[in-house]
């Protein structure tokens, strides 16, 4: 199965990050394992939108991903914003960053 994700860094000052992203997707048929979000360009900018695929067993339906960087970099803070998940199925599954005390 293939998913696309949309990955969205927020609108701040110091938004962006040089650090590793990683990613794992879970479902009720299982998850992803943990995949490491890389490209060509830099990514993770502020404002801006980073797309990746993924391929990996059918997950079912999606209900929550996690996602983190290493810390590493010159500026490794990051302010994101939400992740889009696009299933091969034409399924869309939003998830927005919620920072909990």
């Amino acid at each position: 199965m293939s998913y696309k994700i949309s990955v969205i860094t927020g609108d701040r000052r110091g938004a962006g990050t040089d650090a590793n992203v990683r990613i794992t997707l879970f479902g009720t048929e299982g998850n992803s394992g943990s995949r490491l979000l890389e490209g060509p360009g830099n990514l993770f900018e502020r404002k801006h939108t980073d797309v990746f695929g993924i391929k990996c067993v059918s997950l079912g339906e999606l209900q929550r991903i996690s996602i983190g960087h290493d810390n590493s970099g010159a500026g490794p803070a990051w302010f994101l914003d939400k992740v889009i998940v696009q299933s091969g199925k034409g399924e869309t599954y939003f998830f927005r960053w919620e920072v909990v005390s």
